[in-house]
């Protein structure tokens, strides 16, 4: 087995890039997320909820305005009459309440990335800094790799011959996003991510943490996607917080040594609502078990309170379609939107909707390639050489179902090695290095289907089905047996022509299902963020809906809005985790100079 300079092995790497893509998915035999909130999460989520509908209730409620979407709950009909929870401004809590005062320059709510990133970056520069979490760590919403235009780790493949083009992929950005989010945010990004990138590799090269790229993103010209995944692996931090929280940590430990005692983490401390003395910004309330403490900051509070995903009132209203997936896939339960909510309440504008959701097909079997695609009603429904989001929307709004089933014969390893240097990109390829090979993935894939169907019932609860006659398959995942047959008969047919006169998928990855044994992975949807919010500046100071500052205030991270806009593009993969390493970084440096 092939090992890199830094000692880890292929296999070693991919099961540690296997393991972070699951932290925040269940994914059949490769693992799950949990499906309770911590204890403390959901303390700290009921006290802050208890202070603001306390004081919210006494206050006037404004003119109602209409839901995006209709609307048929208790909490709805009391959402119309009242207004939402984000257009309700509590009364301020009363001076007589606060138990103590904390001062300090820079206050951060959120320890997740971004707040995690801008703590380091505020230390670095001299600044004093207190980050709030909410909880009782921090939390990554499943930081595994970290989308980066370039970097010294892309170097060596720059040298023989792969560059990111970055006018064509701000094309493709701008394109996915509608041409609805700030083009100058964006350009932001591609502009410092290197820098920002091998800033954070310095920081894990002295820690012991090795970078490496993956090559699961896509070859297809259509949806051409960049190697700019970056996965942190080994060293103790890693080892002790795995995958999904090694970058917070990591980040978080050279923080303290930057800041020494300038730098104070407060944990299960949620914050209520901000502080605003005329027109700026000046500290937050926040709650332990003590009662109400008001952090005062000199220079900024800075919101990092992640996205709304867990925050029903705002997910029908911004984001409708990321309520219809299976599965909500943020392991976090704390990100209900506070962020967005207390910077409404001082009176921040919010980007249009809807806002684009980060969708992924992870939500049950960890593959599925590009294989026909089945509804529960056994028909074929769309195009499934497609990218992750694509194949997300296409199962809810084309099936209007909540997963589908992926079928294939005996054939699909040579099938599957034959199409992937046209095609790939998550759960069609895996996390494999860049440098490796395509058959690397599929032997992964190979050992991840057959334990599957060893693992689980073989039926429609399973993730992953086995038979050896299709209409055994029919029966095992619940679908009509005489529809299922006959969408195999059409598909076939049409592999045979060479042309899919039905959804156009290229003819590569047109193969047929005649021998058996059977297989049908279920491709459930997920949602893993959403990433609109906050309207900002290009400094991420936060702006009313009429783009006037409102002084003290920032955002950054999947709280803050505008880079995106409608749908969520993965031609740079892991640009989510990106934009938080790179507004953190940078709003540091930009506080040291206000």
């Amino acid at each position: 087995m092939k090992t890199n300079t830094n000692g880890i092995s292929r296999r070693d790497f991919l099961k540690s890039a296997a393991a972070g893509a699951v932290s925040v998915a269940a994914m059949g035999v490769l693992g799950g997320c949990s499906t309770a909130a911590s204890e403390s999460t959901i303390a700290a989520t009921e006290a802050a909820t208890e202070a603001a509908t306390q004081a919210a209730t006494t206050a006037a409620a404004p003119e109602t305005t209409s839901a995006a979407v209709p609307e048929t709950t208790a909490a709805a009909q009391e959402t119309t009459l009242r207004g939402h929870s984000w257009e309700v401004a509590p009364e301020p809590i009363d001076e007589s309440q606060i138990k103590e005062t904390v001062e300090t320059e820079v206050l951060i709510i959120g320890g997740g990335y971004s707040g995690v990133a801008a703590a380091a970056s505020c230390a670095e520069q001299g600044l004093k800094v207190t980050l709030l979490e909410k909880d009782d760590k921090l939390n990554g919403h499943g930081v595994g790799g970290t989308g980066a235009i370039s970097s010294r780790a892309l170097k060596p493949y720059e040298s023989e011959g792969y560059v990111i083009d970055k006018p064509l992929n701000m094309a493709r950005w701008m394109k996915t996003c509608g041409g609805r989010c700030r083009e100058s945010l964006v350009a932001k990004y591609f502009r410092e991510s290197e820098r920002c990138m091998d800033w954070l590799l310095d920081i894990a090269e002295a820690n012991g943490t090795t970078c490496l790229i993956t090559a699961n993103a896509s070859n297809s010209p259509v949806h051409k996607e960049e190697h700019s995944y970056h996965m942190l692996a080994g060293g103790p931090i890693f080892e002790e917080y795995g995958m999904a929280l090694g970058t917070p940590y990591l980040l978080k430990k050279y923080a303290e040594e930057q800041g020494g005692d300038n730098v104070q983490f407060v944990f299960n401390t949620p914050a209520v609502q901000l502080v605003k003395e005329g027109a700026r910004i000046t500290g937050a309330v926040c709650t332990n078990e003590n009662g109400y403490i008001k952090y005062t900051a000199s220079k900024a509070v800075v919101l990092a309170t992640g996205d709304i995903s867990r925050d029903d009132e705002m997910m029908e209203y911004f984001a409708p379609i990321g309520t219809k997936v299976l599965q909500r896939l943020c392991s976090d339960f704390g990100n209900t939107g506070d962020g967005h909510k207390m910077a409404c309440w001082v009176g921040a504008g919010l980007q249009d909707g809807p806002w684009p959701t980060m969708m992924h097909p992870q939500a049950a079997a960890g593959f599925h390639g590009p294989f026909l695609f089945v509804s529960p009603k056994g028909k074929r429904f769309m195009n499934e050489a497609t990218w992750v989001q694509g194949k997300c929307v296409g199962i809810m709004e084309q099936a209007k179902s909540t997963f589908a089933w992926s079928i294939f014969d005996k054939n699909w390893p040579t099938d599957l090695l034959n199409g992937l240097p046209y095609g790939g990109g998550m759960f069609w390829d895996s996390f494999r290095m860049y440098g490796s090979n395509e058959q690397d993935a599929v032997d992964y894939f190979v050992e991840t289907v057959e334990q599957g169907v060893e693992n689980g019932s073989n039926d429609s609860t399973s993730n992953y089905v086995k038979c050896d006659t299709l209409e055994e398959l029919a029966d095992a995942i619940d679908v009509p047996k005489e529809q299922f047959l006959a969408t195999v008969a059409r598909y076939n047919e049409l592999c045979e022509a060479g042309e899919d006169e039905d959804f156009y998928k290229e003819a590569v990855f047109m193969t047929p299902i005649k021998e058996g044994p059977f297989y049908a992975t279920k491709v459930g949807t997920g949602l893993l963020a959403v990433v609109g919010g906050i309207h900002i500046s290009d400094n991420f100071e936060v702006l009313t809906k009429d783009d006037e500052v409102i002084p003290g205030l920032y955002a950054i991270g999947n709280c803050s809005g505008d880079m995106y806009a409608y749908d969520y593009p993965i031609n740079i993969q892991g640009n989510s985790h990106g934009r938080c390493l790179c507004w953190g970084k940078l709003l540091g440096e930009h506080l040291a100079t206000v």
